[in-house]
């Protein structure tokens, strides 16, 4: 590696930065549970030894089943909140990868559904504490060059995970038994398995989490042993260490310290309003369907044997996780407010074709409309990933503070659940009763979603942490100019001047659209 420390180019030779990778990659480990979680127990849906354990459920004991997870995540995101604050982001980590550990022997282990369902909750459980903490302890280890890549690449490891899950039950399918759906839920232990040895082999902390509670040798040990090949003096230390200052600096005048002014300031309501929208829309949009009720949808488009379902699944989850990573590289090129925008436009694309080839199916039996569904299905979830994937945990990381950044996580991970809960209970009966019509309502969802991302959502690309601090600060929103990213990948941070009350940065105040 160059000498030059603010660069993250030929990362694979610098012993430190080749360490954090490994210890970036076991937290994105964690995200894999989730992934693999939704995509195994629709694949269950198409077994019989699971349908005859489970005693064959209805549609309302299968949203039950599937809906049962986020129960548990809607739990966990009251917890998860305070232990990453107050406990730190590593241990929200080991807390709830072993809590998806105890899910896992559970669910593997079930004799009826209903130890199976009791399983399911505590996998959600310890999932929560994951997507939490997980987000966060990226964004804050991660090189400042790498920073938001990284961040994004967190939501793109569910896709590694339900790959590993449908070809897992491709092969298991075949078989006869109950091991047939219990190797399939085994294996979901191995992702929380890596999670906490990392933890108890040294995985570190955030330094600005460190710093925030006053232990800035520990902050700045971390910072150099990783990013600057132990030089406790390197430029780059101390630029990220007069980076975090100033950041709490500024969230100190925007009186954002306290978790208990999370809604008091305009600022914070405008930023967890972005939030919770997002975080609904990226669940209220039809691609939930297609997930957790696949083998469903391609019964209704008669194909029905095990091998057909499974493999059509298994390649689904290629796809999605290819559409994922140039979801993750547009972040970066186009701003993540065009990369919503082209998402959510896609989808709508998408979503008539699919209901009018379902409709022609359903009405006159025809095979080629059956494969016209199959292909929308792909071409939907392309669209869907563009953005919601990687942006799911890395937007909202972006626009809010460190002091608020962990609790504002929590609060978007339990309105997710909470919405999950009832859209997955509700998915079932609605695809039993009225089929591809159900469809129809997601369209209106879409046009609604687009129209409040091109009022609302703020451009954050080539923001620093500071100037995203002070975005949604003033009387209305605003807009940094003239930033430029400077040798360490960052922008420039702001001068917090004490006697003016502000920040010395070049705002122009602009209206919803342009923020």
């Amino acid at each position: 590696m160059e000498q030059n420390h603010g660069r993250f180019d030929k990362w694979w030779k610098d012993v430190g930065l080749r360490k954090l990778v490994c210890w970036q990659a076991c937290i994105l480990a964690s995200q894999m549970v989730t992934g693999y979680d939704e995509c195994v127990v629709g694949s269950f849906q198409s077994m019989k030894p699971w349908k005859e354990a489970m005693e064959n459920p209805d549609a309302s004991r299968l949203g039950l089943i599937t809906s049962v997870v986020f129960i548990g995540g809607f739990v966990g995101a009251f917890l998860a909140s305070p232990t990453s604050d107050y406990l730190g982001r590593r241990y929200g980590m080991l807390l709830g990868s072993s809590i998806s550990l105890i899910g896992t022997v559970l669910q593997t282990a079930a004799q009826n559904s209903d130890m199976f369902v009791a399983g399911r909750f505590f996998v959600g459980l310890g999932i929560s504490f994951t997507c939490v903490s997980g987000p966060p302890l990226l964004y804050e280890l991660s090189h400042p060059s790498v920073r938001v890549t990284m961040t994004s690449t967190f939501n793109v490891l569910w896709y590694l995970g339900s790959i590993v899950a449908a070809w897992i039950t491709f092969g298991t399918g075949h078989m006869t038994n109950a091991w047939s759906w219990r190797i399939p839920s085994l294996i979901q232990g191995v992702a929380p398995a890596i999670v906490v040895l990392a933890v108890l082999c040294g995985l570190p902390e955030s330094p600005r989490w460190l710093y925030a509670r006053g232990r800035i040798t520990e902050a700045r040990g971390i910072l150099a042993r990783y990013h600057a090949q132990g030089d406790l003096n390197a430029e780059i230390v101390e630029q990220q260490l007069n980076d975090i200052k100033a950041t709490l600096e500024v969230e100190q005048f925007a009186r954002a310290t306290k978790s208990s002014d999370i809604l008091k300031k305009p600022a914070n309501r405008k930023r967890m309003a972005i939030v919770i929208t997002m975080a609904l829309l990226s669940l209220w949009n039809g691609q939930g369907v297609i997930s957790y009720y696949f083998s469903p949808i391609l019964d209704s488009v008669g194909i029905t044997d095990t091998a057909s379902q499974t493999g059509i699944n298994g390649g689904l989850q290629i796809w999605n996780f290819l559409c994922s990573i140039a979801g993750v590289i547009l972040a970066s090129k186009i701003g993540r407010r065009p990369l919503w925008l082209l998402s959510y436009i896609g989808m709508i694309c998408a979503n008539v074709p699919l209901t009018v080839a379902s409709a022609m199916f359903a009405k006159h039996d025809s095979k080629p409309a059956a494969y016209v569904v199959v292909v929308f299905l792909f071409i939907y979830d392309a669209a869907f990933n563009m953005a919601n994937n990687p942006l799911l945990y890395s937007y909202p990381t972006e626009i809010l503070p460190f002091a608020i950044r962990a609790q504002g996580l929590g609060i978007m991970v339990a309105v997710s659940q909470a919405a999950l809960t009832v859209n997955q209970y509700v998915n079932p009966i609605a695809l039993d009763n009225i089929g591809f019509y159900y469809y129809i309502f997601y369209f209106g969802i879409l046009i609604f979603g687009t129209i409040i991302i091109y009022l609302t959502f703020p451009e954050t690309k080539g923001l620093s942490e500071e100037e995203l601090t002070l975005l949604f600060e003033r009387d209305g929103d605003v807009a940094l100019q003239g930033i430029e990213p400077n040798e360490h990948g960052t922008g420039h941070a702001p001068r917090f001047d004490a006697k003016l009350g502000m920040a010395e940065v070049s705002v122009e105040a602009k209206s919803g659209t342009d923020c």
